[in-house]
């Protein structure tokens, strides 16, 4: 993205000159912090146990690491956060079903890697024998949690990381690091009492709007009722109790944060400018596609997290909602060459389009 002639006037790396690398690569310094147990484990732990994550099995693997981040570098002593803005506001459809914001860029793992690791290698350059891992949400590290304790922001109730000037349109990363550098003063931001540091106080946008209950407990989400764990993270057939709002979204869900005032007024966290925003297919194209179409519209996004399954799944479904005119198309193709979950998608659709016309 940016050469290493661009940093080569750095002769030290300090917090502010570290805050004009990150700069550099389009990205919003969060803030150092230690890599020590987050305050928020035990409330992780509390919401596995009660299966609040869903069939999400992989959150339960590597607890040790999301206990102890350090662990993910022996030896680090410093946790460097960073951010991705990506609200698009300005860009988005004027109408569904879309698909979430953050999927309608590049995957964002590699570009938060490929700008860590360009910022980890100045560390490493300027600090001989220094240790430096860049980490992004795909590692089993607690990341918000690390994001508020720094010196701003805290976890809305929402769940989301909310920054007061950026927002929570932002796609966190880090970098674990043996250096030692100066840790923020926590912001110990009370989310319970709205002050102008942040915090949400008696304001439930988010849970007003979320259309299915997810987020009916303050500061926890119910994954079994997310649209956006139905339609990314789920392998298997949708209940046809959320098939309306896919008429919506039809792979993720942006609604609680849409209606945060956090992100209503602001003039930062949005996606800079030298980052595309992605165009897909149709609908029908979508629910029709075969393997090589998928690599080439979705390979390299984050809608394949989904996989082309799902994702077909998930756009019949939209169709049938919204009563698209080449919706019976879709069933015969899907039909004959669909896996079983869209085979038993397209059973679904039948039988609701007869329930809904008798």
């Amino acid at each position: 993205m940016w050469g290493r002639a661009a940093y080569n006037h750095f002769v030290a790396v300090s917090r502010s000159e570290l805050e004009q690398l990150l700069n550099l690569e389009g990205l919003e310094f969060l803030g150092i912090c230690s890599p020590k147990t987050p305050d928020a484990f035990e409330q992780f732990e509390r919401w596995l146990g009660e299966g609040r994550h869903g069939e999400m099995r992989f959150l339960e693997r590597h607890t040790e690491l999301r206990a102890e981040p350090a662990r993910l570098l022996p030896g680090s002593r410093t946790a460097i956060l960073f951010a991705l803005g990506y609200d698009q506001r300005e860009k988005l459809p004027v109408a569904g079903p879309v698909v979430a914001q953050y999927a309608r860029i590049r995957d964002y793992h590699k570009l938060l890697r490929q700008s860590g690791e360009r910022i980890a290698l100045t560390l490493k350059t300027h600090y001989p024998g220094a240790e430096a891992r860049v980490f992004v949400d795909s590692a089993p590290i607690l990341e918000r949690a690390l994001a508020a304790q720094t010196e701003r922001g805290f976890i809305g109730k929402n769940t989301c990381y909310i920054h007061p000037e950026l927002g929570s349109f932002v796609l966190l990363a880090g970098i674990l690091t043996s250096i030692d550098f100066e840790k923020d003063i926590p912001s110990r931001i009370n989310p319970g009492v709205h002050l102008p540091e942040g915090g949400c106080g008696a304001c439930r946008e988010c849970q007003k709007i979320c259309p299915t209950g997810a987020l009916d407990t303050d500061y926890s989400i119910d994954s079994r009722r997310c649209l956006a764990y139905w339609t990314i993270e789920h392998r298997g057939t949708i209940p046809e109790q959320y098939w309306p709002w896919l008429s919506t979204y039809y792979f993720g869900c942006d609604l609680c944060q849409l209606a945060c005032p956090y992100n209503l007024k602001k003039d930062k966290g949005y996606l800079p400018s030298h980052i595309p925003v992605r165009q897909y297919p149709d609908l029908f194209a979508t629910a029709t596609m075969d393997q090589s179409t998928y690599e080439y519209h979705f390979g390299g996004t984050p809608l394949t997290r989904a996989k082309r399954e799902g994702l077909r799944r998930n756009a019949l479904i939209a169709m049938a909602v919204i009563e698209h005119s080449q919706l019976q198309a879709a069933l015969e193709i899907c039909e004959m060459d669909g896996a079983p979950v869209l085979k038993e998608t397209v059973r679904q659709i039948v039988k609701w389009r007869e329930k809904h016309a008798s």
